[in-house]
C-alpha cells in the first residue's frame, strides 16, 4: 500500500469527518499573502477552512467551525482557488442517502474569499478533488465510480478512478482517462497556458511506486515525468514542478519516508528541497510569485500521546530548497492541503532567513 494512502487511512480513522458550517460571516477577504488551510482540533472537536497570513498569522475563518451544519469536510482533498482568487473550491459531505446501508453524498463546495456565498457546483455528486483551469471556466476531478456514468462494465468489483473535465459554463462533461481496475489517475495542477493537466498515476499491477504525468488536454496523450512521485503541480510562472517523493533511508536512519523535490517543467534538472528521514511531506502549493512553497509535514509512525496519532506541521521552503521553516505548528491542531491564493498583490516572495 502507498505511504500517503496509509497516513489518509490512519488520520481518517481517527478524524473521521468534522463538521464544516454552511455559513460564514460576511467581511472584506484580508489582503497580501493568504494561504488557504484545512485546520482540525480533536478539544472541540472542529473542523475549519481558515486563511493565514505568510506567517502564519492572522487566521480568517472561510468556513466551519460550528457543529449541526452541512456540508462537512473532507481532510484529504485538496483544495483549489478560481484563478482571480475570489472563490476557493473542496469537497464536502451534504448528507447521506436514505438506504438501509446509508451511503454519503459528497460534492464540491466553493466560497468566497470573504466567507461568503458558500454552494455546490452542479453536476459534482461522488467526485473529489477539484482543480480549477487557468481562465476559470473548466473545473477537473477524479472519480471512482463508473457505475455513477452509466458504464454497466463496472458496477461491482471495480478498484480504480478517473479524470474527468467539467465546463462550468455549460456544465458538459467529459472523461480525460479511461477506467481500469487496479488503476488510478488523480488531478493536481493544470499548466499555466491550460493544455496540460498534471496527475499522479498509480497501476498497482505494473508499477513499483505512483508516478506524476502531464496530461495533454487535446487528447494526444500522456507524458511520464519521472519514474516515481506524486502531487505534482506547477508553479503559477509554468517553469518548475514540485512534487512528492518516497524515499527509503538505511543504516542507523532505516526507514521509509517523503521528501520535497522539484524539476523542470519538461522533466529534468531533479533537485531534492528537503532530507526528512522519519517524516512524511504531504500536498506542496507554490505561492503565486513561484519562489516559495508550502507544504504539510509529519511523522512516519504514530505517536502515542497524539490524539490523531500523528502530529503535522504547516511547512514552507524556497523554490531553491533554501529556508526551510515552520509555518505553524500547534499542540492539538493539525493542518492539510494548504493552498496559496493567486491574485495581484498576493506573491509571498523569498523567504529570508
Amino acid at each position: 500500500m502507498r505511504m500517503g494512502r496509509v497516513i489518509r487511512r490512519a488520520l481518517g480513522a481517527g478524524v473521521v469527518m468534522l463538521l464544516l458550517a454552511a455559513s460564514a460571516a460576511m467581511a472584506a477577504a484580508p489582503a497580501g499573502p493568504r494561504l488557504a488551510v484545512i485546520k482540525a482540533s480533536p478539544k472541540a472537536p472542529q473542523l475549519e477552512l481558515v486563511t493565514v497570513n505568510k506567517r502564519g498569522g492572522d487566521p480568517f475563518r472561510l468556513a466551519g467551525g460550528a457543529r449541526g451544519s452541512r456540508p462537512w469536510l473532507s481532510l484529504f482533498s485538496p483544495l483549489s482557488w478560481s484563478p482571480d482568487g475570489e472563490r476557493i473550491a473542496f469537497n464536502g459531505i451534504a448528507g447521506f442517502t436514505g438506504s438501509d446501508d446509508p451511503e454519503q453524498i459528497e460534492k464540491i463546495f466553493t466560497v468566497g474569499a470573504d466567507g461568503g456565498g458558500l454552494r455546490p457546483i452542479p453536476g459534482t455528486r461522488g467526485v473529489t478533488g477539484p482543480v480549477f483551469s487557468p481562465d476559470g471556466r473548466t473545473l477537473a476531478f477524479t472519480r471512482d465510480d463508473p457505475a455513477a456514468v452509466g458504464d454497466k462494465r463496472w458496477e461491482t468489483g471495480f478498484d480504480g478512478s478517473s479524470i474527468w473535465l467539467m465546463d462550468l459554463v455549460t456544465g458538459a462533461q467529459r472523461q480525460l482517462t479511461p477506467w481500469q481496475d487496479e488503476v488510478r489517475y488523480v488531478a493536481t495542477s493544470f499548466s499555466p497556458d491550460g493544455t496540460t493537466l498534471l496527475a499522479t498515476h498509480e497501476d498497482d499491477l505494473h508499477l513499483m511506486e505512483p508516478e506524476p504525468v502531464a496530461l495533454r488536454l487535446d487528447g494526444l496523450g500522456s507524458r511520464r515525468l519521472l519514474d516515481d512521485g506524486s502531487e505534482p503541480v506547477y508553479s503559477p510562472d509554468g517553469s518548475k514542478i514540485a512534487l512528492i517523493r518516497r524515499i527509503k533511508e538505511y543504516g542507523e536512519e532505516q526507514g521509509e519516508n517523503t521528501d520535497l523535490f522539484v524539476i523542470d517543467a519538461d522533466g529534468g534538472g531533479v533537485r531534492r528541497l528537503t532530507r526528512t528521514p522519519g517524516l512524511v511531506e504531504l500536498f506542496p502549493s507554490w505561492d503565486p510569485s513561484s519562489q516559495r512553497l508550502a507544504y504539510v509535514r509529519l511523522p512516519a509512525n504514530r505517536s502515542e500521546d497524539a490524539p490523531f496519532g500523528y502530529r503535522t506541521a504547516l511547512m514552507q521552503v524556497n523554490g531553491d530548497g533554501s529556508c526551510q521553516t515552520k509555518v505553524v505548528s500547534v499542540r492539538r491542531t493539525y493542518f492539510f492541503v494548504p493552498s496559496w491564493q493567486p491574485g495581484p498583490g498576493r506573491g509571498a516572495g523569498r523567504i529570508e532567513c
